[in-house]
């Protein structure tokens, strides 16, 4: 629509009525449940501006043939009306009011609900939309996906699938913001219908009202320039306008933004890392927590190697034909008279004391051999591996006594990484933890904790 040089407001409209000029400004904004924060960001765009809480207290001011557009706030069954504009924020319901038959009064027919049943957490920005959504859509997708609680939803009658435009999706491509538009005629018709088609626009809570608003005019206006005849875009820069506190704010906006693009990528690279790193972890030392039989003996050797101990695999070069020995013997540097026997076991359940024989063995095979008793035997299990370490049950009394009557020190492998993570973390002394493994009585170990010097 083509603007008179002379006009003092972009909104305003003139129109003769019996020889009466009367001025009435566009759009005409019902301002259904906003708060006053809400309300002063989107002024600035609306001819008029007329809140109210409720569609209900609206109505006894002005009706709908006099209104353009509707904003509103997680509105409840809220009715379509012909040929006005509508901009929902939060969840919401959308529909049509039809009579009850031979009854009087009238029931909601829902055509439009956005609520938050799907679980769905990754969202994309939908192809093939109007270009002036792109790059809200883009902040919005970025916004909702860093959120802690999966986003709400649109879903819709099946007559209004054919005119759905969504802007952000989830994986499972239901819309999380949407564009619509639609003529009386789709829904079935309603009171007053005009065939008028109309622009709905479903945001969830998050978004940024004021920039949503400014770009549903725009879009309103270009599709309906009789109720927006002028675009908030032709306003021009507001922040040429700015008072200096308003550019002071401004800049320091963009400076936060610059901060969180820059976070954001570290945030990406550095959860990259940890990924890798978990990866190399559950290949190497973490076996000690999941694994059993080699991969679990190799991991424990590693462990122990780390504290100070010099470990020696006994069966790693054995023929199938060779009698086995324990899994691992430990030496200390400096003392050559000491020598320990490590058996590893790993089990699905708990530990069965039944292995408490086949640590005897290897007892009895060391004396047979070394004509000596161990120095000490360790007995190092990993009990309910397929659980979550947090979650798993502590070994009963029985595998204690077990062990005290071989004479073993029963170690759990959750132990011995819980002290190696102290080593790495300066938290613990390593030759801490060789003194209390070569100084422990038979049964289960406890590990004391780290003295205050660390």
């Amino acid at each position: 629509m083509n603007q008179s040089p002379h006009s003092e407001d972009l909104g305003d409209l003139a129109m003769t009525l019996d020889g009466v000029t009367t001025s009435t400004k566009r759009p005409r904004v019902a301002a259904i449940g906003l708060d006053e924060f809400q309300l002063e960001a989107i002024r600035p765009h609306c001819g008029d501006l007329r809140p109210a809480q409720l569609v209900e207290a609206y109505l006894q001011d002005y009706s709908w043939s006099e209104t353009d557009v509707v904003v509103a706030i997680r509105p409840d069954q809220i009715g379509l009306v012909s040929g006005v504009h509508l901009m929902t924020i939060g969840p919401m319901s959308l529909g049509v009011w039809q009579p009850m038959g031979n009854r009087r009064g009238s029931e909601f027919r829902e055509l439009v609900r956005m609520d938050g049943r799907s679980r769905d957490r990754e969202l994309t920005v939908a192809p093939q939309f109007l270009w002036m959504y792109q790059d809200l859509a883009e902040q919005l997708r970025k916004e909702l996906s860093a959120a802690d609680l999966p986003p709400p939803t649109v879903t819709l009658s099946s007559a209004g699938e054919l005119l759905r435009q969504p802007l952000v999706v989830t994986s499972s491509d239901n819309p999380v913001a949407l564009r619509m538009h639609w003529a009386d005629r789709d829904w079935g018709g309603t009171r007053n219908a005009s065939g008028v088609e109309t622009i709905g626009l479903f945001l969830p809570d998050s978004s940024d009202l004021s920039q949503w608003f400014r770009v549903f005019l725009t879009d309103v206006s270009e599709f309906d320039p009789e109720r927006v005849p002028e675009p908030p875009s032709r306003l021009g820069d507001l922040s040429a306008w700015y008072t200096p506190e308003e550019s002071a704010l401004a800049r320091r906006i963009s400076e936060i933004e610059r901060q969180m693009e820059q976070l954001e990528n570290e945030r990406l690279q550095v959860g990259a890392e940890l990924i890798r790193a978990g990866n190399i972890a559950d290949a190497t030392v973490r076996r000690a927590v999941w694994q059993d039989s080699d991969a679990l003996v190799e991991a424990v050797g590693g462990i122990l190697e780390e504290f100070g101990f010099a470990v020696e695999e006994m069966d790693k070069n054995k023929q199938p034909s060779e009698a086995k020995h324990e899994d691992l013997r430990l030496r200390l540097a400096g003392r050559p008279e000491w020598e320990a026997i490590v058996e590893v076991k790993g089990y699905r359940k708990g530990v069965k004391t039944s292995h408490a024989r086949q640590v005897r063995m290897h007892q009895d095979h060391y004396y047979s051999e070394m004509k000596r008793e161990p120095a000490q035997t360790l007995w190092v299990v990993n009990p309910y591996r397929e659980m979550d370490p947090g979650e798993r049950t502590v070994p009963d009394n029985s595998v204690d006594e077990v062990a005290r009557i071989v004479e073993a020190i029963c170690v759990l492998t959750t132990d011995l990484y819980q002290q190696w993570r102290l080593v790495k973390q300066s938290k613990r002394n390593p030759a801490d933890i060789v003194r209390q493994l070569s100084e422990a009585e038979p049964g289960l170990w406890h590990p004391s904790p780290p003295s205050s010097g660390g």
